[in-house]
């Protein structure tokens, strides 16, 4: 008797989590109210999707990290970190975030610096008069020049606080009114100086450092991020080629690629931050306009994913809606095309994770979206 075996596909799973725009630091530690505007994950998410898919002692990496806040999620659920960007100042910013100073450390470091040291005004030129009170400037050379290099966790946690107040739209920062985001470029700061009818004033440098520290450190330092049992590693390097992440090491792999036209990962660059961290900016980036160019993009992120990530694991990849080039795209529809020409060999779609905008999220962005929308989808892949 001949005997007929039945392959059976396991029903895929659909779960919905709510997410508030607003609420990027208020729900996470602290920490992560550093630079929450670069956050590709909100921190409720990040806290459902690593207990969910992976287990203490686990490797969990972040494919695209910005400035790490996965990073502190992941520490205080008890997982080893890895961290990857693109962008050194990001790589910068995010080590600096995964080894904080407490607010002593800081006020102490501050208090041997002299801030009123002269400073050569040559160097006060445009296009800096349109940002900072030549005060200030001298202020943060000296500072700069200080802690240039950084070579403890003082003095790079000093760099990330500087780094997230270094342009904003409140006297809380350190420039004229500006965007918190991606900083403005001298023609646009001229004109928006033009219209406001303003000139930038003084801005005391350290008395501005310690209220964001203290703001920071408001839950404290975590004993996570104290100890060296974790790991908590971030490395320069594109997203397909990873090569410090030793092949089937990772247990859960976090993973959000490009998508033009998303606002995922647009404004997140700044010429002031990397000109305060002392790295070069970013100078090229991929066109990535066209569905044949992103599907390679996906094609070869995921491959090099596929090759870190230990049978049995898994990678969430979260996408939207965007456009390429003057097309409306579902990423989610793209993502599904490429898994099924180029990767089916080594992921299988286990689920979608649907992120739903928050009832007290209210009206979002002008009324663009509201509560109960679609903010993104997580794709959750299994290794083969």
């Amino acid at each position: 008797m001949s005997a007929v075996l039945k392959l059976v596909q396991a029903p895929q799973f659909t779960e919905q989590v709510d997410v508030d725009p607003a609420g990027y630091s208020r729900d996470g530690h602290s920490l992560q109210s550093a630079l929450s505007y670069s956050h590709l994950w909100q921190a409720p998410v990040v806290r459902y999707v690593v207990d969910k898919f992976s287990a203490k002692g686990d490797l969990v990496l972040d494919v695209s990290c910005a400035s790490g806040a996965t990073g502190i999620e992941s520490a205080l659920l008890g997982r080893h970190f890895q961290g990857c960007a693109d962008d050194a100042a990001f790589v910068k910013l995010a080590r600096a975030r995964l080894s904080p100073a407490d607010i002593a450390e800081v006020v102490l470091r501050l208090q041997f610096i002299n801030m009123k040291r002269p400073v050569d005004v040559r160097e006060f030129k445009n296009p800096f008069p349109l940002y900072y009170d030549v005060d200030t400037f001298c202020e943060l050379m000296n500072l700069r020049a200080a802690i240039s290099g950084a070579k403890n966790h003082v003095d790079s946690f000093i760099e990330l606080i500087v780094a997230s107040i270094l342009h904003g739209h409140t006297v809380a920062h350190l420039s004229g009114y500006s965007s918190p985001h991606g900083a403005t470029g001298p023609t646009e700061q001229a004109n928006l100086n033009r219209k406001r009818g303003e000139v930038p004033s003084y801005r005391a440098v350290p008395a501005r450092i310690i209220k964001k520290a203290a703001a920071l450190l408001r839950d404290g330092v975590p004993v996570q991020l104290q100890r060296n049992e974790l790991e908590r590693s971030v490395f320069e390097a594109p997203i397909h080629d990873m090569s410090p992440v030793r092949t089937s090491s990772v247990n859960l792999a976090l993973v959000c690629p490009k998508q033009p036209g998303s606002g995922y990962s647009e404004g997140l660059q700044s010429w002031l931050r990397s000109w305060w961290l002392g790295v070069e900016p970013v100078k090229t980036v991929r066109d990535l306009n066209s569905q044949s160019a992103w599907g390679d993009y996906a094609n070869e992120s995921l491959l090099e994913t596929a090759r870190v990530v230990r049978k049995g694991g898994r990678a969430v990849v979260r996408v939207g809606r965007g456009r390429l080039g003057t097309k409306p795209v579902h990423y989610r529809e793209e993502l599904s095309e490429v898994l099924k020409t180029c990767l089916s060999q080594y992921w299988s779609v286990e689920g979608t994770i649907v992120e739903r905008y928050a009832k007290s999220a209210g009206m979002i962005k002008g009324g663009a979206k509201s509560a109960g929308d679609i903010a993104a989808e997580l794709v959750v892949l299994r290794r083969k």
